[in-house]
């Protein structure tokens, strides 16, 4: 069982097409409760993570005013057969979806209607073609483990935690400290939510966060962590028994690792303080320690990552979580992000 063969095929991937999930709700930037349908004729598509955009001129009272409308991520659309090119300059598009709270000419996309009737979802696929991991029956063949029985974790892997595609795993239950929770008075996510300023959050998230493909690469002295989200990398240096005295702090911390059988154990100190809960604002200060353990699972192939984090100046008591990772057939591609929202998303005093 230890040494047998993997197969992913896209049967796993199919729940990406909900937005049930939607890794964080639109709803403090859009008026959902006023949904709107404005006309108008294409001019250029931005698409770019964390959100694509495309810009539409619309003939209003007789003067013409440029519209921008919000969709999903470049990613996801690139796996739903969505490309820059697929509408043409000052092709006619009927846009229905949700006024911008704080801006005008601004809106989050629910539906395109061409001219000729037809309708494409926000996060449908076009002309019934899904791309990328989404494939039917594409397969990934790898062995579970090493000859020397380590777990077998280079190469790419995609979240099979939380967001759109379920909740395997174990979501940490945070509890801050006083001194915690004198932090999030005033967080306000529309306005302070760390992805709005390209921002990989944290360790944690950033390595589930909307199903971003991420690459490990297993050198001599050296695992490294390259993040589909927010092109975030980290470095676990395997070639060090203790920490150094003077590291420069930052979000991933100085990470140094070890074998303990098939589990790859990793300890890291050195963080910049950082969000934990882009909801509410929970947060971890530069004192947090964190151990993680990456293992593949013998009788599925999952890597299994659990994670302990000890912070005794923002949360109280020891935090577990754990995350799973299955095979991509795909590899990372830069995520390159470009944030568009503008005025919406900034709080009124603060440009």
């Amino acid at each position: 069982m230890k040494n047998s063969l993997l197969a992913v095929t896209a049967s796993l991937f199919a729940a990406l097409a909900s937005n049930s999930f939607a890794h964080h709700s639109s709803a403090p930037h859009f008026d959902h409760d006023n949904p709107i349908t404005v006309e108008g004729r294409f001019s250029h598509f931005r698409m770019v993570n964390p959100h694509a955009y495309f810009y539409f001129d619309v003939e209003e009272d007789g003067v013409v005013n440029e519209w921008r409308c919000e969709l999903s991520s470049a990613t996801q659309l690139t796996r739903w057969g969505w490309t820059e090119d697929m509408f043409n300059e000052g092709q006619l598009l009927k846009v229905s979806g949700s006024p911008a709270r704080r801006e005008g000419q601004h809106c989050y996309t629910s539906s395109i209607e061409l001219a000729n009737g037809t309708v494409i979802s926000r996060n449908g696929a076009v002309d019934g073609v899904q791309t990328a991991i989404a494939e039917p029956q594409v397969a990934v063949e790898r062995s579970f483990f090493l000859e020397d029985g380590r777990s077998n974790i280079e190469g790419a892997w995609v979240t099979r935690s939380f967001g759109r595609r379920g909740a395997e795993g174990i979501r940490p239950q945070y509890t801050a400290t006083d001194v915690g929770e004198a932090v999030m008075v005033g967080y306000e996510m529309e306005f302070d939510d760390p992805i709005l300023r390209c921002h990989p959050l944290n360790i944690f998230n950033a390595w589930n966060h909307d199903q971003h493909i991420n690459e490990i690469y297993v050198g001599e002295d050296t695992i490294t962590l390259q993040y589909g989200f927010m092109d975030f990398v980290r470095t676990i240096h395997m070639n060090l028994d203790d920490h150094p005295a003077n590291i420069t702090a930052s979000t991933g911390g100085y990470s140094i690792g070890r074998w303990e059988g098939d589990t790859l154990v990793v300890d890291t100190i050195g963080f910049e303080q950082s969000v934990l809960n882009h909801f509410d604002g929970m947060s971890h200060s530069d004192q947090m320690h964190v151990t993680e353990r990456f293992r593949v699972d013998a009788d599925t192939g999952y890597l299994i990552r659990d994670y302990y984090i000890n912070d005794p100046l923002f949360l109280v008591g020891e935090v577990h979580g754990q995350d799973l990772m299955t095979p991509s057939a795909t590899g990372y591609s830069p995520y390159n992000c470009v944030e568009l929202s503008g005025d919406n998303n900034i709080r009124s005093g603060d440009q």
